[in-house]
């Protein structure tokens, strides 16, 4: 026999799927439609049908096996399976385009794969979008087909949507019915499924206590489910995509939709504002994110990488806002799935905040020396999609503060941060005419970038002994809100920044951002009960930006009169929004930063944000890279700092 290159391929990858995986690490399977050991591998521009996207799912589920040794081994008999899409918008939605919802495909995979090979006895689908239920008796958010009224349950999404798998959540509950007569199949929505206290009331419940570590939200206490709560297994089945508030939204944020909407919504709405508004903490959704996912962690996690959103997770109406990228990933370590995915992505899992404290949690880990993909190499398939221009990384969270600046490093006091900023009055425990706080950057070699300072009070900034900066801000506090170039040695660096109250404030917020990345935050836990203020450390990535497609070809000067004269501080007429240009998708708006960047339309100049384009005529976007490096912290304590770096 004959051995060619495709079977030398196929034979080592199944090789390696079936070795005993090495001790301490996660496993995650990942299968592109190009994958050798596929009957028939598919380019990665391939519409795919439903049987490619099933031995897609199917094989990734076998490469990602969990420890049990299967996934069906892993689902007890007679087991309550609960399968929890993202399907928060349907196509009749403005909000919705594709690849803003997990793939029906996908999702009919893996319910086929349970019901054949399982002793599953009941399979659910769970989920709760921004839609109402036929049932509601209110009229506003509702969906209308045909001229009746409908919820996910019931939508036909029609055969050229999801090729090969047509109709609704019914027709595929009901077809499966019909095959596999010895289980049941339902749909729950989430939406209408609160845990109720003994007088009928939604009830609040407290986060459990995992690995030690209690809640992170603003609040302690969630409206939760009885669905999630109570199934024996649940799967969780999201569609990767890019997100404004969190970066991405893969595993962790699926959980969104397990919060009941009857419970969070504002008047004349059906979305969870009220987790957005009364959960948050610095601004960023993630600790909720994080909490929701704590009452019951997924048991298991298939990934939808075919198609997903960049710039923001649902429809902004630019063309090339859709990326295919026909991959599917699984595994029992939800932490690893989503930092995998985040790497598909163009992300650093490192920079994700809702990753660390999953992992604080003990729900995984985001440290690819302990995370073993099997199938495909995703460095092949990682690219650097257009990330919300709303977005930034996590930012430095372990610092030694002081009341007393003149007093030796040593003596100051350790504090961890549990959000973005530093309060130095609490943090240093009472009110003082200055404050001082250090932290130490490791940089794997020189370079170059910005430092990102925001700031209420007057402040000096020294890098290595050597003063960088001194600002004073008197006005809105916000990250970006002064910028500095700076140069990093490799090894240590240190970084102390003295502050001045203003109106009764000290707040820092520094990020850092460098030319090959830098530091990253704390490897230790993360105090869930501390609420402070503001530092942040932002190493703003230095390099060559791409022209954006809208203005390829065009003279520079002239697009910057046309386009960017009106929104930015630089100009005549700032922070006023521009009228949007007749004919396109362009409109300037308010200058977010006062930092110099290098800008291929006016050479060196301030940031701008705009609209959804791309982010290549201004730095238009945050993109933050943070890489884990140790922090030696003033008096010899060792521990990691957060600095995410900016890349483009």
């Amino acid at each position: 026999m004959i051995l060619t290159r495709r079977g030398f391929v196929a034979a080592s990858a199944a090789a390696l799927s079936l070795r005993a995986l090495p001790p301490g690490k996660s496993r995650v399977g990942l299968v592109h439609s190009t994958h050798p050991r596929l009957s028939k591998p598919l380019s990665g521009d391939h519409p795919l049908d439903y049987q490619a996207v099933r031995e897609m799912v199917w094989k990734a589920i076998e490469y990602g096996r969990p420890a049990a040794g299967s996934l069906e081994a892993k689902i007890k008999p007679g087991s309550w399976v609960v399968v929890k899409p993202n399907m928060c918008f349907l196509r009749a939605q403005a909000p919705y385009r594709p690849g803003d919802v997990t793939d029906h495909r996908v999702l009919r995979a893996v319910i086929e794969y349970v019901a054949r090979n399982s002793r599953a006895k009941r399979i659910t689908i769970a989920e709760g979008g921004s839609y109402r239920s036929v049932t509601d008796p209110l009229t506003d958010n509702v969906v209308t087909q045909n001229g009746a009224r409908v919820d996910a349950r019931d939508f036909d999404w029609g055969p050229d949507e999801f090729p090969g798998v047509g109709g609704s959540f019914g027709s595929i509950l009901k077809e499966f019915a019909g095959q596999f007569p010895g289980k049941a199949f339902d749909y729950v929505d989430l939406s209408y499924d609160p845990v109720r206290d003994s007088s009928g009331q939604p009830a609040r419940i407290p986060v459990p206590t995992r690995n030690g570590v209690g809640a992170f939200g603003a609040r302690k206490e969630y409206f939760i489910t009885n669905t999630i709560r109570n199934c024996d297994f649940l799967i969780d089945m999201p569609v990767a995509k890019v997100h404004e508030q969190c970066g991405i939204t893969a595993c962790f944020k699926n959980y969104v939709g397990t919060g009941p909407r009857i419970t969070y919504t504002r008047e004349r709405s059906f979305t969870n504002s009220g987790l957005h508004d009364d959960y948050s903490v610095d601004n960023r959704i993630d600790p909720f994110i994080a909490d929701l996912a704590a009452f019951h962690p997924p048991d298991y996690n298939v990934v939808d990488v075919i198609r997903g959103l960049q710039y923001s997770e649902h429809n902004n109406r630019q063309p090339d806002q859709m990326v295919r990228s026909n991959l599917v990933l699984a595994s029992e370590d939800t932490v690893a799935a989503d930092a995998v995915a985040a790497k598909l992505l163009g992300f650093n899992g490192a920079d994700i905040d809702y990753l660390r404290m999953g992992a604080a949690r003990g729900l995984g880990t985001y440290d690819w020396n302990r995370i073993e993909v099997t199938g495909d190499e995703p460095d092949r398939f990682a690219r650097k999609w257009a990330k919300a221009r709303t977005w930034y990384a996590r930012c430095n969270r372990q610092w030694r503060v002081t009341r007393d600046p003149a007093s030796e490093g040593v003596r100051w006091t350790a504090h961890t941060t549990s959000g973005d900023r530093l309060d130095l009055s609490a943090a240093a425990g009472g009110g003082a005419a200055g404050y001082a706080a250090a932290a130490t950057v490791r940089a794997d070699g020189a370079r170059k970038g910005f430092l990102w300072l925001g700031l209420a009070g007057k402040a000096t900034v020294e890098l290595n002994g050597a003063r960088i900066m001194e600002e004073e801000g008197l006005t809105r506090f916000r990250v970006g809100q002064y910028q500095q170039p700076v140069e990093l040695r490799p090894g240590e660096n240190r970084l102390v920044f003295r502050v001045q109250p203003a109106n009764d404030r000290a707040w820092l917020l520094t990020a850092g951002t460098s030319s090959a990345g830098s530091v990253t935050a704390s490897r230790g836990r993360i105090s869930p009960g501390v609420r402070p203020g503001v530092v942040v450390i932002v190493l703003q990535r230095k390099q060559r930006m791409r022209t954006a497609r809208k203005f390829r070809g065009a003279e520079p000067r002239r697009i910057k009169e046309k386009w960017f004269s009106a929104g930015c501080r630089c100009g005549p007429n700032p922070g006023v929004r521009a009228p949007r240009e007749r004919g396109t998708n362009l409109s300037p708006v308010r200058c977010w930063c006062a930092g110099a960047f290098l800008c291929p339309l006016r050479g060196r100049t301030r940031g701008i944000r705009q609209s959804r384009v791309s982010h290549a005529a201004h730095l238009l976007f945050l993109f933050f890279l943070c890489i884990s490096a140790p922090l030696r912290l003033p008096g010899g304590e060792m521990g990691v700092a957060s600095s995410p770096a900016g890349i483009c």
